[in-house]
């Protein structure tokens, strides 16, 4: 459920900062975020149902095998938006080429003046000054001076990217935990059940069980 509600949260304050000139927006599109959240969503809800079962699992197994069920097809989802992600990576160079003739000019000009990059500064353009907006040091005189933005626009998407989909990978495993846990549960639930059948059967009473 944390796992849930962390990303629910991470993605709607994505969703609230969108902006033409931000360059997570050059990254990950907005479709993508959405998903992301739509899932985050998904698996808090899927983690109260869980919640529900294991609180009372002898009386509430159909809870647990929901749970069990759902958890899998959470996995499948983080697994299929992580792969989009990831994916993306290998083709970020031709990508953002054609990206960059599309892009408004603030975004190209945030990306321009980037300096919060280790070991990139100013560029001007994406390849060798092309296509530039002529914007404070990317000047008429000055810009070909600087090198285009595709090597710096490549680490930033590179490193944000990286982030998420290891990070969609790791909420798997959680899930995966999740899972193995809830199948022990019900193996020991229905254990606890055969007895109380034996028991009754032999005239004892369980008005405590859960």
């Amino acid at each position: 459920m944390i796992t849930g509600i962390v990303a629910l949260i991470m993605g709607s304050i994505w969703l609230r900062q969108s902006s033409d000139g931000a360059p997570r927006d050059a990254v990950i599109s907005q479709e993508i975020e959405r998903a992301g959240t739509i899932i985050a969503a998904v698996v808090a809800v899927i983690s109260l149902i869980g919640y529900i079962g294991g609180s009372a699992p002898v009386r509430r197994k159909p809870f647990l095998t929901a749970f069990a069920w759902l958890i899998v097809a959470a996995m499948v989802a983080e697994l299929a938006l992580g792969g989009v992600i990831w994916f993306k990576t290998l083709r970020m160079r031709s990508l953002f080429a054609s990206q960059w003739l599309v892009w408004p000019e603030s975004l190209k000009v945030t990306f321009q003046n980037m300096t919060s990059l280790r070991g990139y500064g100013q560029c001007c353009g994406y390849h060798d000054s092309m296509n530039i907006v002529y914007s404070g040091l990317c000047a008429r005189k000055t810009a070909a001076m600087y090198p285009g933005c595709e090597e710096k626009i490549s680490a930033f998407a590179d490193s944000y990217l990286r982030k998420l989909y290891t990070s969609l990978f790791g909420f798997t495993v959680v899930n995966v935990v999740c899972f193995v846990s809830t199948i022990i549960v019900i193996q020991a639930r229905n254990d606890e059940e055969r007895y109380i059948r034996i028991g009754k059967k032999e005239g004892r009473t369980y008005k405590n069980s859960i």
